[in-house]
């Protein structure tokens, strides 16, 4: 069996479960905590996702994906996979945290929604959130000045529309008539904001993305 070590609200770890999903691939998830990190004592890796397929531990999300799709998933690549992919890893996934996290207030409201409160004691969730609430604003605001960013949703709805009009380009898919390792990074990236606006936002700007990512949902997310 597959066990898949992450946090719900990760981006690169929906990017590993919509590939599994994809795949039909049965698996289970160990949530980790996000503050000691425990639950990886198995690994000197203290980062999600980690993935163990009996023996094997395999490490950093790049890695895994290839290794999911080498031995289950088998999705489709062509020349310009590649230069998609590091578009996901290196524009569209640095929006996320200013997007979701950009103040206090924000951030709070959101993590009570990633939270699953029930691996927690009542106290420790509550310290978990609050802390969470502190730090992600600070982590999105140092994002911000790494990658440049001025108007977080602006340039972030500027990437949807890159997206829908050359990775779609009226088609169902990217892949075609059928999704392909593309679409999972994609939709797997974004799938980690789904309850967090950032899918909202995007649907409602862009018909073509939201016709899309409704698509993927089924074959994708679970």
């Amino acid at each position: 069996m597959l066990t898949l070590y992450q946090f719900n609200s990760c981006p690169f770890c929906w990017k590993v479960r919509s590939l599994l999903n994809y795949a039909n691939q049965p698996y289970e998830t160990v949530d980790v905590n996000p503050m000691e990190m425990k639950g990886l004592e198995f690994t000197d890796h203290k980062k999600v996702p980690v993935l163990t397929d009996g023996d094997k531990v395999i490490v950093e999300s790049a890695t895994i994906v290839d290794y999911i799709n080498d031995n289950y998933a088998h999705a489709s690549k062509d020349a310009e996979s590649k230069t998609w992919t590091d578009w996901v890893d290196q524009t569209l996934i640095h929006y996320l945290t200013p997007l979701i996290h950009p103040n206090l207030t924000t951030s709070w409201r959101n993590f009570g929604q990633i939270m699953q409160t029930e691996q927690y004691p009542w106290y420790k969730a509550i310290l978990i959130r609050l802390g969470g609430s502190i730090v992600m604003p600070m982590v999105a605001k140092r994002l911000k000045k790494k990658y440049t960013i001025q108007d977080a949703e602006a340039e972030y709805l500027s990437a949807i529309n890159h997206w829908a009009s050359n990775g779609l380009a009226g088609k169902s898919f990217y892949g075609g008539d059928r999704p392909d390792f593309v679409d999972c990074s994609v939709f797997g990236v974004l799938r980690s904001g789904d309850k967090l606006g950032v899918v909202k936002t995007a649907k409602n700007s862009n018909a073509d993305f939201a016709a899309w990512y409704d698509r993927c949902y089924p074959i994708m997310s679970r």
